[in-house]
Formats: C-alpha cells, structure tokens, sequence
C-alpha cells in the first residue's frame, strides 16, 4: 500500500486479498478501504474468483430464501401454524433460553411433586410456592430486550413487540404449565392441593405483563416474584401442622377468587396498553 495521505492498495494486495492470503490486519484495512474507494473496487472486480463468488452468492440466497429448518419447526408448521410464528420462535437464542427456562422449571416441579408422596405438608407448600415461578421466569426470559437479536426484527419491521412477546411466552408457558399440572396431578393424597398453584401462575405472569407496558419486565418479575415468596415464607412462620397451606391467603378460596380477578384485570390491561410495548423495548432495557 503507498503512504500517502489518500492511498489506494496496490496491484499485489488486492491480489493477495482477493485470494484470502492477505494478513487478518492488512484485509481489516483493505475492507475499510473498499468501502470508501470506488478505483480500489473496481480494480479488485477481475481479480475476484468466479466460482467462488458463485457459490458464496448460492449459499445466501439458500440461507434467506430457504433457511434451514429444525424437526421442531416443521412439527408446528404441520400443526397449520404460520410461517413466520414459527421463524419468530427459532431464530432467536432467548427463546431457545425461555425453552431451557421453562423445561427445567417443569422437571424441578416433577422432581418435587414425586418427593410428595411422601405427604410433607411443607413439601408440599413449597411445591405450590415454586411452581409459579416458573411461567414467571418464562416471562422474563422471552421478553426482548435491547441485547435480544430479534430486537433488530421489531425495531425494522412492522413486527410489534407485543407480538413477539406473546407469541413467545404462550410458546414456553403452554408446555410448562401442562408439564408441572402433570406432576401436581401424579402426586398421591393432599385432595385438591396440588393445583392450588394454577392461578397463582396466572395472576403473576399476568400482573407482570401488565406492569410491564409502564415499567422494565424483568425488573417487575423480580419484585412481584420475590414479593409472592416473602409472602409465603411469612404465611408459614409458626403455622402449626395441617395450617401451612391455609395460611398462605392466596391457596384460600377467596384468595383464589381475587386471582381470577386479577388474571382478568391485568389481561384486560395487556390488551389496552398492547402498544406501549413497544416504547418500552425502545426507550428502556428490561
């Protein structure tokens, strides 16, 4: 390369760049350079190999116009859902992580509920303490956020936060609720304790993607999660036996009626505030 103050690369750099020879510094400068030099581009155009640009053009245009796709993905096409759901769901590494999220939880859950048959009152509390967390953590996870990669898709393209979000989280949330009703269904006596934990999850991912539209979701599912196992914890200081369930409000009957409630005030606010979604993602990292 010439050392003046505007240079252009020489015959034998360009040469050796177009042959992939050239030093991973020098091609750094080579490509910055191009970038601005329309003589350096057009003297490398015959230097170029042919069938090497060929099968690199070949390749891009298998990757965007026929992507590869996963068992996973053609399962759920199969299942007549739309395309782009689905290239939402698997293109992106957080929903691969709400997956992980939201399977580990679900096992834990069976793990715990098989310890149950045992019938530990407190056992069994903490089961319907934990298995909330779980469609929470899911909530968190699949939210996208300024480090998500999809994040590029909703802030270029018509597609709406809100809908990445929820396209998400019924993704994860369906699976690990029916896995951890499963393992509360297995678990021998304690009546109808096992699913006092249904509404509780409802309420909570609910109560989060509400808040959500005003403030940071994952920041949110932090509070409201932390503040559903103080609750708890406080419930059963010095409950006596056969009262640990009963203390906590939220596994009475009223306290289940006023979840419902919740469940359906804080979706109808998700509805209302759908919009805000996207302020949130582009103004704030949750």
């Amino acid at each position: 390369m010439s050392t003046e103050e505007t240079w252009h690369a020489t015959p034998d750099v360009l040469a050796a760049y177009a042959a992939g020879s050239l030093g991973r510094t020098s091609a750094a400068s080579v490509d910055a350079h191009l970038l601005v030099c329309a003589s350096c581009r057009a003297a490398i155009v015959p230097l170029a190999p042919r069938d090497r640009l060929a099968r690199n053009l070949a390749m891009i245009h298998t990757r965007i116009d026929a992507p590869t796709v996963s068992w996973a993905e053609r399962l759920l096409r199969r299942a007549s859902i739309p395309e782009r759901i689905t290239r939402m769901l698997f293109v992106t590494p957080s929903a691969r992580a709400a997956w992980l999220v939201a399977i580990v939880g679900a096992m834990a859950a069976a793990i715990l509920a098989g310890d149950l048959s045992h019938g530990s009152e407190r056992a069994m509390f903490a089961f319907l303490v934990g298995a909330p967390l779980v469609p929470l953590g899911v909530v968190s996870t699949t939210f996208a956020t300024h480090s998500d990669p999809a994040r590029e898709l909703v802030v270029a393209s018509p597609t709406p936060a809100f809908e990445l979000l929820l396209v998400r989280a019924v993704a994860v949330l369906g699976p690990a609720t029916i896995l951890t009703l499963v393992a509360s269904l297995v678990v021998p006596g304690h009546d109808g304790d096992t699913v006092l934990w249904l509404l509780p999850s409802l309420g909570l991912a609910a109560a989060t993607l509400a808040l959500g539209s005003w403030l940071p979701v994952r920041a949110v599912s932090w509070v409201l999660g932390g503040a559903w196992v103080m609750g708890a914890l406080v419930s059963a200081r010095g409950a006596a036996h056969g009262e640990v369930i009963e203390r906590y409000a939220a596994f009475r009957p009223t306290g289940q009626a006023a979840l419902v409630v919740v469940t359906a005030l804080a979706g109808f606010v998700v509805v209302l505030r759908r919009d805000a979604f996207d302020l949130v993602d582009s103004r704030r990292p949750s």
